[in-house]
């Protein structure tokens, strides 16, 4: 049987809420601040440790961004190995990022798994090295030594200039002796647990971030191309990690270690795993970001994602890599991912839009007779102001539909062209679907010819609609 596409709610169509909403003033802040994040350097063997030619690229196009970066944060994984041929690879990876650090922007540092690997530097090239942790601690003098004793420069935090950031990074890999069989995925002992409960509770900033080189939710599996870079499953400290940093609102949780980009807001949909015992951690509540620029030069992870890569904002394009800037501004916060390789970088990816879908933003299972509400969001930060295509589309059992003035319709077809601004959450769609699985999405390129192309930010919700004893043929 084919469903015909109607609305069930009034003729009150995005277009209309983007021409005439009256939107309530934000929470007031009082700083603007923005920086960049990028992690994952390291070259592919012992004679290119560090891959130079797309770091320097990359290093050129921060030093070009206007508003330029209080600072820059990298993620780990500088170098192919921490000691190479009895000689550390720590300041000459430091001394690459001159451009920066002497035109102003400081460099900050969270170890990554490869510092700690030697080749040539001893008895054995086996596992992590306690003297590679203490070499990079006295070269990176700059990071902050406000950490638990003995984890100077390895865990520390700091605020913004007004004190409405704040910043933290953390150690997965903290040695106390040199270990042979190493965890990839990393842990979070008890002592950085404690310390970073104790620096959260003296900060009143709003806005609250923290960098580490381990993901919690992985995107890929096995990687066949790097299998000493595979996927695992983090153990129970980064799930208690996950539940502190969700109760106390912090932002973003940036990452890298996985060779590839993702960006996604881990909300109540999306389970935490591993899951606690035998008290089980409950839901996710304040949608924290794992912002996971896994390559700004290591080779890249082109596996099969086990995530939706659409919904996970994942990006794995051969020889292609990327850094992240964010922009704090007042009570917002926005994210704008750049990629490239030697070249010229360009804005790829960025969190300005929102979809829900009974307010959630990952996937929901509903019936036939649950009732459905989907809503969009725009919050355009820089971009506001710039002429778009603006595009509301579901996919569905039956083929792509689109919102248009006039209503749902068949196809893919544009919203409106409209300069960008905030909005929202505005609702899309009320009622009830049919069996069968749907995917929403809101989307806006910014090359406003009328032609779904790039480049296009967008974010989308799926929704799994199963049958019931009484079938329903009410839909859009």
């Amino acid at each position: 049987m084919i469903y015909k596409f109607q609305r069930r709610i009034c003729v009150l169509c995005l277009v209309a809420t983007i021409v005439s909403a009256v939107f309530s003033p934000a929470p007031a802040f009082c700083e603007s601040l923005r920086f960049v994040f990028m992690a994952d350097s390291r070259g592919g063997s012992l004679d290119e440790p560090v891959n130079t030619p797309v770091l320097n690229a990359i290093i050129s196009q921060i030093k070009a961004l206007f508003p330029q970066p209080a600072f820059v944060v990298f993620g780990g994984d500088m170098s192919y190995r921490g000691c190479i041929h009895g000689s550390y690879t720590f300041q000459n990876w430091k001394d690459i990022f001159a451009p920066l650090t002497t035109a102003g922007i400081p460099l900050y540092t969270a170890i990554g798994n490869h510092e700690l690997y030697a080749h040539g530097c001893g008895q054995s090239n086996e596992g992590f090295f306690l003297v590679n942790q203490q070499q990079y601690q006295n070269v990176f003098t700059e990071n902050p030594s406000n950490g638990p004793p003995g984890y100077e420069r390895l865990v520390y935090s700091f605020t913004s200039p007004k004190g409405d950031a704040f910043f933290a990074v953390l150690d997965p890999y903290y040695l106390t002796a040199d270990n042979p069989n190493p965890s990839l995925c990393g842990t979070i002992d008890a002592t950085q647990f404690a310390w970073l409960e104790t620096q959260v509770a003296q900060t009143q900033a709003a806005h609250k971030f923290l960098f580490i080189h381990a993901p919690y939710y992985y995107v890929t599996g096995a990687n066949p191309a790097d299998p000493s870079e595979s996927s695992c499953i983090p153990d129970a400290t980064f799930t208690n990690l996950w539940a502190f940093l969700d109760n106390n609102q912090f932002d973003i949780y940036a990452c890298g270690h996985q060779h590839l980009y993702s960006r996604k807001t881990i909300d109540s949909s999306i389970l935490p795993n591993p899951q606690t015992s035998p008290n089980p951690t409950p839901p996710w509540q304040n949608n924290v970001v794992q912002l996971l620029n896994g390559t700004c030069g290591a080779g890249v992870d082109t596996s099969t994602p086990t995530v939706n890569p659409a919904l996970w904002h994942v990006s794995q394009a051969a020889n292609t890599y990327y850094f992240s800037v964010v922009d704090i501004n007042d009570s917002q916060v926005t994210i704008a991912s750049y990629s490239g390789d030697t070249g010229v970088y360009n804005i790829f990816d960025t969190d300005i839009a929102a979809v829900l879908a009974n307010g959630r933003s990952q996937s929901i299972d509903i019936t036939e007779k649950t009732p459905l509400s989907v809503t969009v969001a725009l919050d355009p930060g820089s971009l506001s102001g710039q002429n778009a295509d603006w595009w509301v589309v579901a996919s569905t059992p039956w083929g792509i539909y689109s919102l248009t003035p006039s209503g749902w319709t068949p196809g893919i077809n544009i919203l409106a062209q409209y300069p960008l601004f905030k909005i929202g959450p505005a609702e899309v769609f009320n009622g009830y679907l049919p069996a069968g699985d749907y995917t929403f999405y809101l989307g806006v390129d910014m090359n406003p010819d009328g032609i779904l192309d790039e480049p296009l930010y967008f974010d989308g919700v799926q929704v799994h609609a199963s049958s019931t004893t009484e079938h329903d043929n009410g839909v859009f």
